[in-house]
C-alpha cells in the first residue's frame, strides 16, 4: 500500500464526517500550557486526530500521584520531565504528527512560539499561570480553550480575543482552594526557585477526561471553522452529572482585553502618596496581584517613596508589571489631595 494511503487510514474515520477537512487539521499547530491531567487528555486526542503541530509547555516533573489520571505517564517514569516524557510517547503513537516540548514556565517561552499557534489550550492548575496565558493569547489574539477541575467539578471557557469575555473579564474568580495547585512544584523547579509547598487538590481522572476531552473538541472546531463554539461558561457536576451553562458578559474597562488595553487607565491618585500606598490600591480595584512593580519616569521605584517626590504630573503615565500580565499595565495618574 502507498504510503500515503496508509497515512489516510488512519484517518478514515473521522474523514467520513461531512464537516472535516484532515488537511486542515493537518495544517493546525497548537500549544498546551500544562501536562497536568487536563494536558494529558488533550495532547492524546490531537496526536490521535493527527494535528500537524503540538507544542507542549511544562516545568514539572513526574511523581507517583500523577499516574492515576496523567494517562502519558507509567511507574518508570517517576522524577523525569513530564514533556520529555510526553513527548516520546505521543510521537511513538503517531509520528505524523510533529511535537515540540519545552521544559520551561510558559513565561519563559519565546513569545513568537504563541504568535505561530493556531490555538492556545489551558491546562494549567494554578490560577496565577492562568491569568498571564490569557494575557499572553489575548495580546497575541489566540484563541484561549481554558479549562480546569477540582475533585467532582470541572469548567470550560473558550476566549475568542476581543469577541468573547476573556477570563480577567468574568467575576468567576476562584476561591483559595481553587487557586492550589494539584501537585507541589516538580523537582526540577524545587531546585531552581524558591516555591511554597501547597496542599494537593483533589482530582479525578473521570472529570479530567470530560473537561480535556471537551477542550480539545472546541480547540478542533476553533481549526475547522465548524460548528457553534462554546460562549459561555459551562460548569460540569459529576456528582449530579450535570452540565450548566452560565452566561459571560465581555467587561469594557478589563485591563487585559478592553478599551483600557489599549488607551491606559486613568488612576486617581494621591500625590503625598507612597508608592506602596498606589500598589495597595491597584490590588484593590484592578485585582492586580503581588509581586508588582511600579515605573515612573522610567525607573522602577520603592515602596517606600512618596509621588511627589518622584514629581508625578498630572496625566503622568506609570507602568505596572506583574507576573500574571503578558505586558505592562499603563496607567495615568489623575492627580488628587484627600
Amino acid at each position: 500500500m502507498p504510503k500515503k494511503a496508509r497515512k489516510e487510514s488512519r484517518y478514515e474515520r473521522q474523514i467520513l464526517l461531512k464537516e472535516w477537512d484532515q488537511q486542515k487539521i493537518r495544517n493546525g499547530k497548537v500549544f498546551i500550557a500544562g501536562m497536568g491531567a487536563l494536558g494529558c487528555v488533550v495532547a492524546l486526542d490531537l496526536v490521535l486526530m493527527g494535528i500537524g503541530k503540538l507544542i507542549i509547555c511544562d516545568f514539572d516533573t513526574i511523581e507517583k500521584s500523577n499516574l492515576s489520571r496523567q494517562m502519558l505517564f507509567q511507574e518508570s517514569d517517576i522524577n523525569k520531565s513530564k514533556v520529555t516524557v510526553a513527548q516520546k510517547y505521543l510521537i511513538d503513537l503517531n509520528p505524523d504528527v510533529e511535537i515540540i516540548a519545552f521544559n520551561k514556565e510558559i513565561q519563559e517561552v519565546n513569545p513568537k512560539i504563541y504568535e505561530e499557534s493556531d490555538v492556545i489550550v489551558d491546562g494549567l492548575d494554578t490560577f496565577e499561570a492562568r491569568r498571564w496565558l490569557n494575557s499572553i493569547s489575548v495580546d497575541k489574539n489566540k484563541p484561549l480553550v481554558h479549562g480546569g477541575m477540582y475533585g467532582w467539578l470541572g469548567n470550560v471557557q473558550v476566549v475568542i480575543p476581543f469577541k468573547t469575555p476573556c477570563l480577567d473579564c468574568q467575576p468567576l474568580l476562584p476561591q483559595e482552594r481553587l487557586q492550589k495547585p494539584c501537585t507541589p512544584p516538580g523537582k526540577k523547579r524545587k531546585k531552581t526557585k524558591k516555591v511554597k509547598k501547597a496542599p494537593k487538590m483533589p482530582s479525578l481522572l473521570t472529570i479530567s477526561t470530560i473537561i480535556g476531552g471537551i477542550q480539545a473538541q472546541e480547540t478542533v472546531k476553533l481549526i475547522l471553522g465548524v460548528g457553534k463554539l462554546l460562549d459561555n461558561f459551562l460548569f460540569y457536576d459529576g456528582l449530579s452529572q450535570t452540565f450548566t451553562l452560565m452566561k459571560l458578559n465581555q467587561n469594557s474597562n478589563c485591563i487585559v482585553c478592553g478599551k483600557n488595553r489599549i488607551k491606559g487607565v486613568d488612576f486617581s491618585v494621591d500625590p503625598r502618596d507612597t508608592v506602596r500606598d498606589l500598589k495597595d490600591r491597584l490590588i484593590m480595584t484592578l485585582d492586580i496581584k503581588e509581586p508588582m512593580k511600579v515605573i515612573v519616569k522610567g525607573i522602577i521605584r520603592n515602596d517606600n517613596v512618596k509621588l511627589n517626590k518622584i514629581g508625578i504630573q498630572n496625566k503622568e503615565s506609570i507602568l505596572i508589571i506583574n507576573k500574571e500580565m503578558a505586558k505592562p499595565l499603563k496607567i495615568y495618574a489623575i492627580l488628587h489631595e484627600k
